[in-house]
């Protein structure tokens, strides 16, 4: 039996103010015409569905045509909340949704949601905080993501007799550094990261969070990644379709098919007389979603001049001698900004007249961490 594996749509999205929700239909057609070829059974979409708490009547209309689509399909789809959902209202009809085979994680109450499917079982686990956790554990100690996820892992009672798949929308890592795209970047000291190993009992772990496609640590522990480029961090990552073929539990293979954005993300860095060539406009796609970055010294009405040829531009910067001298001050200033934390360690410092030490600097860290973690879940 095959499923799809997907994550981190983002529905909604704009990047540099330019709307990606023409390129989300086409993608997520795409991946309907791949569920019909390939005879896939189910879908999994493993968070950030939307790309705000509270979603365009648009981006609502969008997803909710590819349900109906999936419904239509006699496909079964599988869908937790990430942290750019809102996991309450996502799972909003839920109950009614089951009806139509539409499984949407609810919310949180102390253990992890399981639904069974022919010789599958499927838990949803969507994007959690250790302090929500802590609510249902009160005499556990949690002092970290590791801790929460490993006590929820501990307490999930697993049938190895079947299949066991997890949908969770965390920062999962292994001894390999992960790929980060501009977005995602690593909380003060690694608080939010989350051993693999601690997955190790699931036949399959279908992730969601980071948008770079990626396995951690094994084959079967792995981000789908997002549907698009959703930054030019991103432009090199090849974005694809994970379609897992689970014969048994010991027989399961991983197949990945390569996803066509209706306009691709490029950047060229040159003279804008050059960009204004047939020489150069001809041999490439003008209605990609460019970042220029131009050479010249002086130029008046660059982007108007561009957008003439090139109608989706999403960033114009210039690279000379004033945008130089002007970057390396600005770095000078920004070398002398110090983080919160650091003040904290400086003011330690001036009160006691000592060092902080390493075990001092570490209960700073993950108290900071802890107090930022509290209020995102408020």
């Amino acid at each position: 039996m095959k499923f799809l594996h997907l994550s981190d749509l983002h529905i909604g999205k704009k990047v540099n103010g330019i709307s990606m929700i023409e390129e989300q239909k086409f993608v997520l057609q795409q991946s309907i015409e791949l569920i019909k070829k390939e005879d896939v059974s189910f879908v999994l979409v493993a968070g950030d569905v939307f790309d705000r708490a509270i979603p365009s009547i648009e981006a609502m209309d969008v997803f909710g045509s590819f349900l109906s689509e999936l419904n239509s399909l006699n496909v079964n789809t599988y869908i937790i909340s990430g942290n750019h959902d809102n996991m309450e209202r996502l799972a909003y009809l839920s109950d009614l949704l089951h009806k139509s085979n539409i499984f949407i994680s609810k919310p949180f109450i102390g253990e992890v949601e399981c639904c069974s499917f022919e010789n599958f079982n499927i838990y949803l686990l969507p994007y959690l905080y250790p302090a929500l956790i802590r609510k249902y554990f009160p005499d556990e100690k949690i002092e970290s993501y590791n801790d929460a996820f490993s006590l929820i892992i501990k307490n999930t009672k697993i049938d190895n007799k079947k299949i066991n798949i997890l949908l969770s929308h965390q920062f999962v890592v292994s001894s390999n550094a992960p790929i980060l795209s501009e977005s995602e970047q690593k909380s003060v000291g690694g608080v939010d990261e989350i051993d693999y190993k601690i997955f190790k009992k699931f036949d399959y772990i279908a992730l969601g969070h980071l948008h770079c496609p990626q396995k951690v640590g094994l084959d079967k522990i792995r981000y789908a990644g997002s549907i698009l480029k959703y930054s030019f961090s991103e432009i090199n990552q090849k974005k694809s379709f994970c379609i897992v073929d689970c014969k048994s539990k010991d027989d399961i293979q991983i197949k990945l098919f390569p996803i066509f954005q209706k306009h691709d993300m490029k950047e060229y860095k040159g003279y804008i007389d050059d960009f204004l060539s047939k020489d150069f406009y001809s041999e490439i796609n003008k209605d990609d979603y460019i970042h220029f970055t131009l050479l010249d010294d002086n130029v008046i009405d660059a982007k108007a001049k561009l957008s003439l040829i090139y109608p989706n531009i999403m960033l114009l910067d210039f690279d000379n001698n004033f945008t130089r001298n002007l970057n390396t001050s600005f770095d000078i200033e920004l070398k002398k900004q110090k983080t919160l934390v650091e003040h904290f360690f400086d003011f330690y410092s001036l009160q006691s007249e000592l060092e902080i030490d390493e075990n001092k600097k570490q209960i700073v860290i993950e108290t900071y961490n802890s107090i930022r973690e509290d209020k995102c879940a408020q």
